[in-house]
């Protein structure tokens, strides 16, 4: 996967573009951030009254035929006892 990919994956699943990198989806279960960077992204995961999840990938081990479904996995995996 790439950078791109990421970007196309947020906006087609309810991400709305911050600024250059940075996506935000607001639910009933709280607030989920996609950070891109250069070569890898952050997932942050936040839910009222519990602890941010955070989750980083490099691009590299996220395959392209998988990786799209490993990141719909961490949107319906929203268990807020991780």
């Amino acid at each position: 996967m790439n950078a791109d990919m990421i970007a196309a994956w947020a906006v087609e699943n309810g991400f709305h573009a911050m600024n250059s990198g940075n996506y935000r989806r607001h639910d009933n279960a709280g607030v989920i951030t996609i950070e891109i960077k250069r070569m890898s992204f952050l997932l942050i995961d936040e839910r009222q009254g519990s602890r941010p999840r955070l989750i980083s990938w490099l691009f590299k081990d996220i395959s392209l035929t998988g990786g799209s479904g490993r990141l719909q996995g961490l949107l319906l995996d929203r268990n807020p006892h991780h």
